[in-house]
């Protein structure tokens, strides 16, 4: 079984795509996807989106796990809750992109 572990930053995504053979994990994939500063909130949301489901297909990934980070920071909190907005975005469209795909859930 292939599986996807996703990590969504403010600024980017971390991700990991691996095979888990018998207790060995073998990494198929490990990049991270910056999010072009010239798109706007919608034309970001689909590149994810796009991106993603290439990866789908690509690896025929079984199953998937979201992590938000960025929420340790000592930062003011009217600038983490206008981050943490965009993340929640991003989450949102990746659970429906896993969804439609078929994709479940892994803990």
């Amino acid at each position: 079984m292939v599986y996807i572990d996703i990590n969504i930053l403010s600024d980017k995504i971390e991700f990991s795509i691996f095979r888990n053979f018998s207790n060995n994990k073998k990494i198929l994939k490990r990049n991270e996807i910056i999010f072009p500063i010239c798109y706007s909130s919608p034309q970001r949301l689909n590149y994810i989106r796009n991106l993603m489901g290439s990866f789908i297909e690509e690896y025929n990934i079984g199953h998937y796990k979201v992590n938000i980070g960025n929420l340790d920071r000592d930062e003011d909190i009217k600038v983490l809750i206008d981050e943490m907005r965009e993340v929640i975005k991003i989450e949102g469209v990746l659970e429906e992109l896993f969804i439609s795909k078929g994709v479940k859930t892994w803990r």
